[in-house]
């Protein structure tokens, strides 16, 4: 469970030769120390358990020695942890010690500092915080064993933002319990005034050894990566390295490929000072102790095995070994390291594309027969990065998420936590009133857009000029222009072909945006000697300084090792985003009951919307469709309920056991040669089977959402296919108006249904 600042594996500045010779970099770029294992919680995977008497906390003047050795040493990083550091009643004296030396050091809490360590740590203050947040206020404190924590945890992420210079991440341990509440805990941690959300997962360390009911299902899990993938265009958010290496999807949830780090670049101290590679209390894998011998010789002659690790057992017969290096240090030392049924998608492995970020196999050649797939010339995606590239006089975009993304992603959590306009809002202020999506910004937040559909087109196509670009943009601007279909069924022929043409250059501008601003995300996967700020999302606990530039020696040693020197990046990301569409799992999937041709219409004509395999239609939120003839569309709204077996406690071999089951057929009849918006079947649907998809969505939004400590009994059925067909169901339960009776017993509570409906609302919007 690494924590890596701007001292990440990926930027020893001093070892540019020295860890590909090597294995390791010459001086531990971070030192975690387990200050205590001392806390007044009473968290139910709690690492720092021991199940012996030997942790005594380490003596000040101990600690004051070894905070001269990592100064010494050039250590980039140290990081005070424990159990709880705040515990520790000499932290005052450490601290100040940490501030006469210099020493860039980092804190991870679940507590609100005291009145006097407060004013210590305002004096001499961290350059990063990371204060543990693990869902809403009863689950957090249910979780951490004391009422209250869940406020102290709130008052912290505070204080620390209070401080100059301090960055401060909400940190989230994702369990069975916490898991279905990810998307309250977004908005809590996007409100906390956080900067940054960390993910993590467990490892069967401590009290967690014991709790297998805590961890995640393989369908768990690979919803958890489709969630932090969405949710990185808002907000700066990654998942840690304990689920390790995540094949082709690694991109999607990280900013650089995921490497280990522990016994390589990153150290821990055990309270009786027993150096380990990673944050166990297991004492065998320890390289020495700092009271016998001095750190630097610890470091510079221990963790041979894992400076020199040959795979073994599955690992070694692995394709993706190269890339992977077997995951996590901590989850293998359990047994618990391979991830690859989570992702694994042997299609996308059949993409120049895949290959490439998977195993580096684009530079040298296919070694193992693999058949690449480039994308046809037709594929209008594609046609579109092309042509992208042959523009003349293209000038780089500027990616701001502190403009753009903030702005918007607080006026969402303003409306989710009924918060009046503009408390959180303070970025808007900071934007340029002459930029084109000025009007479109300040009209959502105020509630002032204009309901004339050919006026809000004409604020979208002057917003798609913005100097200021990113994809929560382009999601606010489809929202802007769609927003009104919701509500009536019929535009004149002039405000459609308006409406048409102007969703058109929204999709066009998406595609050009997406591929800039992705790429700048994927090029540390694919190319060579670039320099680099230090990453904006969080690695881990702890995250990057701000300030810092710095050519990431590591990356390119990685990126040598597992990619080549790819040349063509542009190519390649065009590529890679075919293979994982934007707003894609907003989806609609349906059959037709006429055999006549359906097509899908844009300015250069029409063109066959194709089928699958299944001879299934697929209409994502850009198009417009047309049938031939009169027809009905026919939706299957599947969901899927599988094994609740926490991954990795049954067989490797054994397939998920899924058992598919049809929540609803919805029916939706379509008149020949009329053209259709997403929005026009989404309406249509909801006027032919309005009761039955209500039922559903009060189904999902009633069920029980209370856990208690041993509660493992309840899972929530995942909708796989057209989850959007629900989405007017979500908007009428938010008005008051509605008569809910007939859908919910006596003892639900309703302003906390409508509460969860809002909250799905803004996620359909967000896509």
């Amino acid at each position: 469970m690494g924590s890596f600042s701007s001292c990440s594996p990926y930027s020893a500045s001093d070892s540019t030769g020295f860890f590909s010779r090597n294995g390791y970099s010459k001086v531990p770029v971070l030192v975690q120390w387990i200050s205590t294992l001392k806390c007044d919680l009473n968290c139910q995977h709690c690492l720092s358990v021991s199940l012996d008497n030997g942790f005594t906390d380490m003596p000040l003047q101990a600690v004051v020695k070894l905070i001269d050795e990592i100064t010494e040493m050039g250590v980039e990083e140290f990081l005070v942890t424990g159990g709880e550091p705040l515990a520790r009643n000499d932290l005052p004296e450490i601290v100040d010690y940490l501030g006469f030396t210099e020493q860039n050091w980092t804190l991870n809490t679940a507590v609100m500092p005291s009145e006097y360590k407060r004013k210590t740590l305002t004096e001499n203050s961290p350059g990063f915080v990371a204060v543990s947040l693990d869902g809403p206020r009863e689950i957090h404190d249910s979780f951490r064993g004391r009422k209250g924590a869940w406020e102290e945890a709130i008052e912290a992420i505070s204080f620390f933002k209070s401080l100059p210079g301090v960055r401060v991440c909400a940190g989230t341990t994702v369990t069975n319990i916490n898991e279905q509440y990810l998307e309250e805990t977004f908005q809590l941690v996007a409100a906390s005034g956080a900067d940054q959300w960390g993910i993590h997962l467990l490892v069967p360390e401590g009290r967690a050894a014991y709790r297998s009911d805590l961890f995640l299902s393989k369908r768990q899990l690979r919803r958890l990566i489709r969630f932090v993938a969405r949710k990185r265009r808002y907000f700066n958010v990654e998942l840690a390295d304990e689920i390790g290496y995540l094949g082709n999807f690694e991109p999607l949830v990280r900013d650089f490929p995921l490497t280990c780090g522990a016994g390589k670049s990153q150290c821990v101290i055990l309270p009786d000072g027993e150096v380990v590679p990673c944050t166990t209390l297991d004492r065998s894998f320890s390289a020495g102790n700092i009271h016998h011998r001095p750190l630097r010789e610890i470091w510079e002659n221990g963790f041979s095995k894992l400076r020199k690790y040959e795979p073994e057992g599955e690992c070694s017969e692995c394709m993706y070994f190269p890339a992977c290096k077997s995951g996590c240090w901590l989850q293998r030392k359990n047994g618990k390291e391979c991830f690859r049924e989570i992702w694994h998608v042997p299609d996308s492995l059949k993409t120049a594309a895949g290959i490439t970020v998977c195993l580096g196999a684009l530079a040298s050649g296919l070694s193992r027969g693999a058949e690449i797939r480039t994308a046809k010339s037709s594929d209008t995606l594609s046609s579109l990065f092309r042509a992208k590239q042959s523009e003349a006089g293209f000038q780089p975009v500027v990616f701001n998420p502190e403009l753009t993304d903030g702005i918007i992603m607080n006026h969402y959590v303003e409306l989710s936590a009924g918060y009046q306009s503009g408390i959180l809002n303070s970025s808007l202020d900071r934007f340029d009133t002459e930029d084109p999506a000025w009007d479109v910004l300040s009209g959502f937040q105020h509630g002032i857009l204009p309901q004339n559909i050919t006026d809000r087109c004409e604020l979208v196509m002057n917003a798609l000029n913005t100097e200021y670009p990113s994809l929560s943009l382009a999601a606010l601007l489809w929202r802007t222009l769609n927003e009104p279909l919701f509500e009536i069924e019929n535009f004149s022929e002039n405000e459609m072909e308006a409406f048409y043409s102007t969703l058109e250059a929204l999709y066009r501008k998406t595609c050009q945006w997406r591929l800039v601003i992705f790429e700048n995300r994927l090029d540390p996967y694919l190319r060579n000697e670039r320099f680099t700020e230090p990453p904006f999302f969080m690695y881990s606990k702890a995250g990057p300084r701000p300030g810092d530039v710095e050519r990431h020696y590591l990356t390119a040693d990685l990126n040598i090792e597992r990619w080549g020197t790819a040349d063509d990046a542009q190519v390649i990301t065009a590529e890679y985003l075919l293979e994982h569409p934007y707003a894609d799992q907003m989806n609609l999937i349906f059959r037709s009951s006429d055999p006549g041709d359906i097509w899908m219409h844009s300015s250069s004509g029409r063109e066959p919307l194709n089928t699958d395999i299944g001879g299934r239609y697929t209409m994502g939120i850009f198009n417009v469709i047309e049938s031939d003839e009169d027809a009905v569309f026919l939706f299957e709204i599947m969901s899927i309920r599988g094994s609740e077996i926490p991954y990795g406690y049954e067989s490797k071999l054994d397939d998920e056991s899924f058992e598919n089951y049809l929540s609803a057929l919805i029916e939706v009849p379509v008149e020949g040669g009329r053209k259709y918006t997403y929005i026009d079947i989404l309406r249509s649907a909801y006027h032919q089977q309005r009761d039955q998809i209500l039922a559903i969505t009060f189904q999902i939004l009633s069920e029980a959402q209370m856990y208690d400590e041993r509660n493992t009994d309840y899972m929530r059925g995942e909708i796989l296919m057209n989850e959007a067909l629900l989405w007017p169901g979500f908007r009428e339960i938010t008005g008051s108006g509605m008569d809910v009776s007939q859908y919910v017993d006596g003892s639900t509570d309703i302003e906390e249904i409508r509460s969860r409906a809002v909250k799905m609302d803004i996620d359909f919007w967000m896509f």
